[in-house]
């Protein structure tokens, strides 16, 4: 019989962590029954949820490039986490290394490049990754059912439409 889930032969332990082991023919049967007909949630692959969300997060970063509104970051910042955390829990975990390691860049780039004093860089630094976990947190909302209408309250007036 052939499983519609990832079952360890040794443990007898599926990747729900259900035990196996004491099953019989017929629990078998009616657990595969069951998780036929459960919705199964969306790319369970660690891959594709860390390839999905890098994706999301590049496209959204050349759009904001491509849109160049003053002040439109908070919403594309938004935006991506919301998109990249929506893989599912790897790519939530994608978003937040990319989003940190982006920001501490940027910080870097403020501080000592553009010329940013301690407090400006550092101020914004943190709101950019609070505006990052807003997203990540809002793609767990049943509120909302895309990034845009989740974003919303950071969409400026001038934003192109198309984004």
């Amino acid at each position: 019989m052939s499983n519609l889930y990832k079952f360890n032969q040794d443990t007898q332990i599926d990747e729900f962590g259900v035990d196996h082991s004491n099953f019989s023919l017929r629990d078998e049967i009616e657990y595969n029954t069951m998780r036929a007909n459960q919705s199964m949630p969306k790319q369970q692959n660690p891959v594709r949820q860390i390839v999905g969300a890098v994706a999301d997060m590049t496209r959204n970063y050349f759009d904001m490039k491509r849109d160049n509104t003053v002040g439109a970051d908070d919403y594309f910042h938004c935006k991506a986490n919301y998109e990249a955390a929506n893989h599912g829990p790897w790519g939530e975990l994608t978003a937040q290394i990319v989003g940190d390691t982006k920001e501490g860049f940027d910080y870097l780039k403020n501080r000592f490049y553009k010329g940013f004093s301690y407090p400006d860089a550092l101020s914004d630094y943190l709101h950019d990754k609070d505006v990052n976990l807003q997203g990540r947190q809002l793609s767990k909302n049943p509120l909302y059912s895309n990034s845009i209408e989740a974003c919303q309250y950071q969409r400026v007036k001038d934003i192109n439409e198309k984004y």
